[in-house]
This record gives structure tokens, C-alpha cells and sequence, in this order.
């Protein structure tokens, strides 16, 4: 039961991941790029539970690239505002 539930949990994380990257490489050759920016790859990422090393093999099956730099500022930035955001806790508790 828990393995079916982590199933269907997986199933529905690709499949949000995949149409999000759809639309994105349509809009990406639109507008004649070819680049997934970091910005998306952590959307990607963070929102959707869709892996970094998924997301560079799908896109390079559709002849893009991904700003993998541009991904590891948003997750530092990302765990910035975690660390922030514990610090503020923590001085409240005390305060």
C-alpha cells in the first residue's frame, strides 16, 4: 500500500514535470532560445519535486541546455532565506 501510494506520488511528479517542460520548450523556441534557465530548473525543482539530473537529460533530448549555474544560485539563495527565515524564529522565541 505505502509502495503504491510512493507510485502514484512519483507518477504524478513526472507528469506535472514533463508538461511543465513542454510548455517551456515551446516557449523557448519561440523566442529562439535555447536554454533553460536556472529560474525554471529550480521551479522545477523545488515546486515540482522534478530532479536537476531528470531535468538536463529531458532537455538535452529536445536539443536545449540547461543554466545549471544559474539553478545552484537559486538554491543558495533558497537556503538562505531558510537559514534567515530560523534565525528570526529562534530571536523570537528568545525575545
Amino acid at each position: 500500500e505505502v509502495l503504491e501510494e510512493e507510485e502514484k506520488a512519483f507518477s504524478s511528479m513526472l507528469d506535472r514535470g514533463v508538461r511543465y517542460l513542454n510548455d517551456l520548450e515551446l516557449k523557448l523556441k519561440q523566442r529562439e532560445e535555447s536554454t533553460i534557465p536556472g529560474t525554471e530548473a529550480f521551479y522545477l525543482y523545488d515546486t515540482l519535486g522534478f530532479p536537476l539530473d531528470l531535468t538536463q537529460l529531458m532537455a538535452a533530448e529536445k536539443g536545449l541546455a540547461v543554466d545549471v549555474e544559474g539553478f545552484s544560485t537559486e538554491m543558495q539563495r533558497q537556503k538562505q532565506m531558510s537559514r534567515d527565515a530560523l534565525a528570526r524564529q529562534k530571536m523570537a522565541a528568545l525575545g
